[in-house]
C-alpha cells in the first residue's frame, strides 16, 4: 500500500482493515490478472508438455525478438553492439548470448536510464526492487507483460499443488512479510482476511509461544486447504507443533524468497501432513523455477526466460556442476535484462523429472544463509521481513544486521555519497514498526563489512537464543 493508505490502515479497527485489503487486492488484480495472463497461463499450461527441442525454440523465437527490440529501442545495447560489431541477427540462438557480456547489478545503476526502452513512456512501466539483502536494493523496470506471465508462472506453481489462486478459490492462509497487524497489538487477532481470494494473511511478526495458541486456533476455525510463506516463518510454525507432537494435516505448503533447507522441509512435512512445493522467483524477473508433484527439484520456468550456470571465468559449467546463475528475461520489454548475473549459486541437474516434463531440473539455490531474531517477549522475526525497510534506499552500499540482545540491533551501515541523515531515521522508524518502540537500534556507519572464514557474507547475525 502507499504510504498515506497505509496510514489510514493502520488507524482503522480490524473489521474495516479486512475490508480496506480486499478492496487493495481488487485493484492489484487489475493490473495481475488481465488478458495477457490469461494467455500466458493457457500457454504455460499446454508449454509444461513440450519437448525440450519444443522448448529450446520456443525460447530462441522470444530472444530473438527481446534481441531486436533492445538493440532498436535500448540506448545501452545498442553501444554494447555497436561496440562489439555485432548485428541483432547474430543472436539467435542461445548460445549466442556469449557475444554479449554479462550484466551486473553495478552496471545497471550507472546506466539505468539507458536500459530503459525508449518505446515504452516512463509511466507505462512498473519499478520493483530486489530484496538487497547486502543492503543495496536494486530498482528495475518491467513492463506490463512480466507481470501477467509471472503471475501465470506462479498460477502453475498451484495447479501443480493442485491448488487455486482464483478469486473466491481454495482457502490459503499466508505469512509473508507486510505488515497487516498493528505492532503495539498484544491479543488476537493476529490476522486479516483477504475476502476476495479467499485468504487468512497472518502476521509474520507477532509469532511467540505466547501467541501461537491463537494463530492454530484460528487456523483450525479457517481450515485452509494450503498454507503460503517464507520457510522460516513456516518452520516456526512447525517447530511448535513438533515440539507438542501435535499434527495439523494440510493438502499442502508453498514456500518461496529464502533457501528451504532439509532439516525445515522434513519437520513442516511431517507437523502439517503434506508435501511442500517450494518456488524460486528472481525479484528481477529473469529467473522462474517451480517444484512439481515429483519433488525431483525444481523445474525451470523456460518459457519464462534463459538461465545460464557459468564458472567464475564466465565460462558455461556441466550439468551437475555449481556455478553463478545468469538470467535473460524473454519478456521484459520495458528494460531488457540480457545475461543477468545473480548473486545466487546453482547447478542443473543432468537428469530429467520423472514427471515427464522437458522443463529442465535445477538443483536448491545457495543463497545466504541468514539468522532469525528473538525478541523479549518470544517473538520470532524472519530475515526475509527485514529487507522491506531497505527497498526505497539507494544511498546504501551494503548493511548488515546484528542483534546483541533482545532488544537491541546494530545495523552496521556502508554509505554512498546520497546517503543523509534522514535515511538512518528511516531505518530506525522502519524498524521499530516492525519489531517494537521498545527495542533500541543502532546506525553504524563503517568501511568494510567482515566476511565468514569460507568467504560468506551473513545479513543478519544474531547472538541470543531462538525461541523455538
Amino acid at each position: 500500500m502507499k504510504n498515506s493508505l497505509k496510514k489510514i490502515y493502520d488507524y482503522c479497527p480490524a473489521v474495516l482493515q479486512n475490508t480496506m485489503l480486499s478492496a487493495y487486492s481488487l485493484i492489484l488484480d487489475r493490473e495481475r490478472y488481465d488478458r495477457k495472463y490469461t494467455f500466458y497461463r493457457n500457454l504455460l499450461r499446454e508449454t509444461q508438455w513440450y519437448s525440450k527441442s519444443d522448448l529450446i525454440s520456443y525460447q530462441e523465437e522470444q530472444l530473438k525478438k527481446i534481441i531486436n527490440h533492445a538493440y532498436e529501442t535500448v540506448p545501452y545495447y545498442r553501444k554494447i553492439f555497436n561496440e562489439r560489431n555485432i548485428l541483432p541477427d547474430e543472436i539467435s540462438e542461445i548460445k549466442d548470448l556469449e557475444k554479449l557480456p554479462l550484466l551486473d547489478k553495478k552496471t545497471i545503476k550507472a546506466n539505468f536510464k539507458d536500459l530503459i526502452s525508449r518505446s515504452y513512456n516512463p509511466s507505462g512501466i512498473k519499478k520493483g526492487h530486489t530484496s538487497g539483502t547486502t543492503g543495496s536494493p536494486l530498482e528495475i523496470c518491467y513492463c506490463p507483460s512480466v507481470t501477467s506471465i509471472t503471475y501465470a508462472a506462479l498460477d502453475r506453481q498451484y495447479q501443480w499443488a493442485e491448488a487455486s489462486l482464483k478469486r473466491f478459490g481454495d482457502r490459503i492462509a499466508v505469512l509473508r512479510g507486510n505488515v497487516i497487524v498493528p505492532l503495539g497489538q498484544k491479543k488476537p487477532p493476529f490476522w486479516r482476511h483477504n475476502y476476495v481470494h479467499n485468504q487468512l494473511l497472518f502476521s509474520s511478526f507477532h509469532l511467540s509461544k505466547q501467541n501461537l495458541p491463537f494463530y492454530f486456533e484460528k487456523l483450525r476455525d479457517f481450515s485452509p486447504k494450503i498454507l503460503d510463506g517464507y520457510p522460516s516463518t513456516l518452520y516456526v510454525l512447525a517447530k511448535y507443533l513438533h515440539n507438542r507432537g501435535d499434527k495439523f494435516p494440510l493438502h499442502a505448503v508453498i514456500s518461496s524468497s529464502e533457501t528451504l533447507y532439509d532439516f525445515q522441509r522434513k519437520i513442516i512435512e511431517d507437523s502439517f501432513q503434506c508435501r511442500m512445493f517450494d518456488y524460486y522467483a528472481l525479484a528481477e524477473r529473469a529467473v522462474f523455477a517451480t517444484e512439481c508433484e515429483k519433488h525431483e527439484g525444481h523445474h525451470l520456468c523456460s518459457e519464462y526466460g534463459i538461465t545460464e550456470i557459468l564458472d567464475h571465468n564466465n565460462h558455461p559449467v556441466a550439468h551437475g556442476v555449481p556455478g553463478r546463475m545468469v538470467g535473460t528475461s524473454l519478456h521484459n520489454y520495458g528494460m531488457p535484462l540480457i545475461r543477468y548475473l545473480t548473486d545466487d549459486m546453482t547447478a542443473l541437474k543432468p537428469v530429467e523429472c520423472s514427471c515427464g516434463r522437458a522443463l529442465p531440473l535445477m538443483e536448491d539455490v545457495a543463497t545466504k544463509s541468514e539468522d532469525m531474531l528473538t525478541l523479549r517477549d518470544g517473538r520470532m522475526v524472519s530475515s526475509s521481513t527485514l529487507t522491506h525497510p531497505f527497498k526505497p534506499m539507494y544511498s546504501v552500499e551494503e548493511s548488515q544486521i546484528i542483534q546483541e540482545e533482545y532488544d537491541h540491533i546494530r545495523i552496521k551501515l556502508i554509505p554512498n555519497s546520497k546517503f543523509k541523515g534522514s535515511d538512518a531515521d528511516h531505518l530506525i522508524n522502519e524498524f521499530q514498526s516492525r519489531l517494537g518502540k521498545d527495542v533500541k537500534i543502532d546506525i553504524e556507519i563503517v568501511d568494510y563489512l567482515p566476511r565468514t572464514k569460507s568467504g560468506k557474507f551473513r545479513w543478519v547475525i544474531s547472538k541470543v537464543e531462538l525461541g523455538i
